[in-house]
């Protein structure tokens, strides 16, 4: 009897599973190598293709596919559904990812030229060897760049792209009238804290671009194995503007090349180790969780046919819409996932970016910044708790908060909920101006943070039993620890996690859970259907 429900596991959600990630991965993979790389009928940014779709589509696929399957197991913990779809979207887009790195590189073609004038006349491919070339250090262009990066644009990352010209002999850079037939570029980049007197940064900024001069002068630009196409993508898009600015540009040619000093052999390193170490890992990591999954034995007597099709797919795409629906005991934070939602939207529309919004959109937006707040923009501390930097930074706030609200918004009611929320948020805000001097800060996750202080307090006060809620108390310390972690190597803000945090656990010390909803809170809710 054991070994057959084992068996009826592995038929309804293991090896399902495995062969969609499998046909997933080599499904795109081929559709991109056909579209892009062999018969180059589209010209995407390489971001969107490499990184963005195949995380992505997932969450689409694995809703009609996986959902129905997971609705026919039993779950101990209301959240324990969601985890596991999550889990699953991971375990697609992870491999799926690198896949496409190594696609890039293993199936990119080394063409030989005799010059760089035959460039014209040959096919594009992914890299080349010149036998004839002159690399032109004088009629460069320069693209100087300097963007805030990080969670809270907590650094600086100042830029120098130089393209220079290359050209099939020297004599041809010394023509009237001579165009460049392609580029080489070079990058020089220095990252600073973003936190630093702007005094100390145009000094610093000084001094880079000093450095870089130095280092330039002393380049010997034919020292190189092979030349390497830059394809559709932000750094292109920064060595175009650089090319543009040099005398000997020509917008008809548009191709930039960059320097590899390693064997065409070693191009691939070590993505292919990675691409099998993490399939292998994700086949084992499923293979425990589907056996830990018990069986509705109800759902498993039925014909397999009949167990698959309990819901159309419309009705499926309803149920899953309907857990962000407000109803009672969950009010209050769907309505805070929606206004962060929208909010995000407008600025994304507003300023044409999603990925990574601009400093001056944010800014624009009420973002917290210290120099404003003391200049009487005191709003700055609430406003900035319902913005986000990226799509990134949205997604994994959203699922923080509806995390915590769907165990606390029952146990606290809707306005103490709001009212721990935005305490929480502002305090975040003020610790964090009175930390940063000169840091952009955004983000709900101080006020999530406090709302994650009051559970953590409440289960070690013995409010909530820890063996009633293993699940809650393992993605806490999961959430709040990762936080803190990605925190100390820079980019994230620390100060307002922190005094989220504190806050939250200083409420959740005055505060407690309303008994009656507490009980009623006992009972597990499906989540995701």
């Amino acid at each position: 009897m054991r070994v057959a429900l084992i068996l009826k596991k592995l038929q309804l959600i293991y090896v399902p599973f495995i062969l969609l990630c499998l046909l997933f991965v080599s499904g795109y993979s081929l559709l991109h190598w056909l579209l892009i790389i062999e018969f180059q009928l589209l010209r995407i940014d390489e971001s969107i293709i490499n990184f963005w779709l195949p995380l992505i589509l997932p969450w689409p696929l694995l809703f009609f596919y996986l959902r129905p399957r997971l609705k026919l197991f039993r779950f101990t913990k209301s959240n324990s559904r969601f985890i596991y779809f999550v889990i699953a979207v991971l375990l697609l887009a992870v491999p799926t990812i690198v896949v496409q790195e190594y696609l890039n590189s293993a199936t990119g073609k080394l063409t030989q030229l005799e010059s760089i004038n035959a460039l014209l006349h040959q096919p594009q491919t992914k890299y080349y060897q010149l036998n004839q070339f002159y690399i032109d250090k004088k009629h460069i262009g320069v693209q100087r760049n300097i963007e805030p990066i990080g969670k809270g644009n907590s650094e600086l990352r100042m830029s120098l792209y130089i393209a220079m010209p290359i050209f099939a002999k020297r004599n041809e850079s010394w023509r009237v009238g001579a165009k460049a037939l392609a580029w080489y570029g070079k990058v020089y980049e220095k990252t600073i804290s973003n936190r630093l007197e702007q005094q100390e940064k145009e000094s610093l900024f000084q001094e880079f671009i000093h450095q870089s001069q130095q280092e330039f002068n002393a380049l010997n630009p034919d020292d190189f194995v092979y030349l390497d196409r830059i394809g559709p993508s932000n750094r292109y898009s920064q060595f175009l503007l650089a090319a543009q600015k040099s005398p000997v540009y020509f917008e008809g040619y548009q191709t930039v090349l960059m320097p590899v000093n390693q064997p065409f052999e070693a191009r691939n390193g070590h993505k292919l180790a990675w691409i099998i170490a993490w399939l292998s890992f994700g086949a084992i990591l499923w293979l425990l969780m589907s056996l830990m999954l018990k069986l509705d034995e109800t759902q498993a007597s039925k014909p397999l046919a009949a167990q698959l099709s309990m819901e159309k797919p419309k009705a499926e795409l309803y149920g899953f819409l309907a857990e962000f629906k407000p109803r009672q005991g969950f009010v209050i934070t769907p309505i805070l996932l929606y206004i962060n939602a929208l909010i995000f939207v407008l600025m994304a529309f507003a300023s044409q970016h999603f990925i990574a919004l601009p400093n001056s959109v944010l800014l624009d937006w009420g973002a917290n910044l210290r120099q404003l707040v003391l200049e009487q923009q005191v709003w700055r501390l609430i406003s900035n708790v319902f913005l986000h930097g990226g799509l990134m930074h949205l997604v994994f706030n959203l699922y923080g908060l509806f995390f915590a609200g769907m165990f606390l918004e029952p146990l606290l009611g809707k306005w103490r909920l709001l009212g721990v929320y935005l305490c929480c948020g502002l305090v975040a805000s003020m610790a964090s101006i009175g930390w940063y001097e000169a840091t952009i800060s955004i983000g709900a996750s101080g006020a999530i943070m406090g709302l994650f202080g009051v559970l953590i307090i409440w289960i070690w006060l013995g409010l909530l039993p820890l063996a009633d809620n293993m699940s809650l108390a393992l993605n806490l310390t999961l959430f709040v620890t990762a936080s803190l972690v990605m925190g100390l190597f820079g980019g994230v803000d620390n100060a307002a996690h922190l005094g989220g945090l504190g806050s939250g656990l200083l409420l959740g010390s005055l505060l407690r859970p309303n008994k009656v909803q507490s009980q009623a809170n006992k009972k597990p809710r499906k989540i995701l259907g």
